[in-house]
């Protein structure tokens, strides 16, 4: 995988989303630039009171993440942060919450942003969850730093039955369209698909059965 520059804050104005969203505490205000020092509800993002409350945010494209830094609300409450997670990577299986773990926050204290190192970890998606029933989940303000996006090249060796004749132009490309269908429902997207090389095809014979 190769990655083709380093950016600064990552997540500054990208696409976020949260559980669920108490007030006016969007989830796009953890990542507006402003730490919410002052008047935090004006500035930072709350899930409401519920089971495993979690927040992502969408890089569009595959970063090789080297640290996260977490600001933690200036007022009441800022315990509630202890015990959130901090998950990293390309799926979105149970919203991305089952992607690899970067980091697990013990506590912040109140108006602090405290930094998280991720040993280059790869994604797209990188999520804050809090385990546990009645939770809320509080941000601030959210920075990702790393490099990319990253580019990958894999090649696969395939089989295939079909009566169809992958010399025509149309076929092949119809075969790489349903395998980039597939992969996007398996959470893997931003993927092109080619052929490095054009396929063989074999033709297989079959005995027709007496008084065919």
């Amino acid at each position: 995988m190769k990655a083709n520059g380093t950016e600064g804050n990552l997540a500054l104005r990208r696409n976020v989303t949260q559980s669920s969203t108490y007030g006016l505490w969007f989830a796009e205000k953890a990542v507006d630039g402003n730490p919410g020092l002052v008047k935090s509800w004006s500035a930072c993002s709350s899930t409401t009171n519920q089971t495993d409350p979690w927040w992502r945010l969408d890089l569009r494209d595959t970063y090789r993440v080297t640290r996260v830094i977490i600001t933690n609300i200036n007022e009441c409450c800022a315990e509630r942060i202890n015990g959130a997670e901090i998950r990293i990577g390309n799926s979105l299986e149970n919203n991305g919450n089952n992607n690899p773990i970067c980091a697990v926050i013990s506590s912040i204290p109140a108006g602090v942003s405290s930094t998280y190192i991720c040993n280059n970890m790869d994604g797209q998606y990188v999520n804050l969850i809090i385990p546990g029933h009645l939770r809320i989940l509080t941000l601030c303000e959210v920075e990702i730093y790393g490099e990319g996006p990253c580019l990958k090249q894999t090649f696969v060796k395939m089989k295939l039955k079909s009566s169809l004749s992958l010399s025509e132009a149309a076929t092949r490309v119809q075969l790489l369209t349903q395998l980039e269908s597939a992969l996007a429902g398996r959470g893997i997207s931003n993927v092109t698909l080619r052929w490095s090389q054009l396929p063989k095809q074999e033709v297989m014979w079959k005995e027709a059965a007496p008084g065919e």
